[in-house]
């Protein structure tokens, strides 16, 4: 029977804001309402991101996993 995989992945969600946050990236609000990327570092200690910083980590986690994969091809 195979292990379980480790997940390279922190727990994370995609929100609507319930009340004005503040981006730990760049410090930009982010009002009630808007979407935002909620990832956990633990179970209590959870950052909000903004969209636009969001959509920038995935892009830059894309590439790097991008690069990983050529490398163990």
């Amino acid at each position: 029977m195979a292990r379980k995989l480790k997940a390279l992945l922190k727990k994370h969600e995609v929100q609507v804001a319930e009340r004005k946050r503040t981006c730990k990236n760049s410090g930009a609000v982010i009002v009630k309402g808007e979407v935002c990327l909620v990832v956990w570092d633990s179970q209590f200690d959870h950052k909000p991101y903004s969209r636009e910083i969001a959509l920038q980590m995935i892009s830059d986690a894309r590439q790097a996993l991008d690069m990983i994969e050529n490398a163990l091809k």
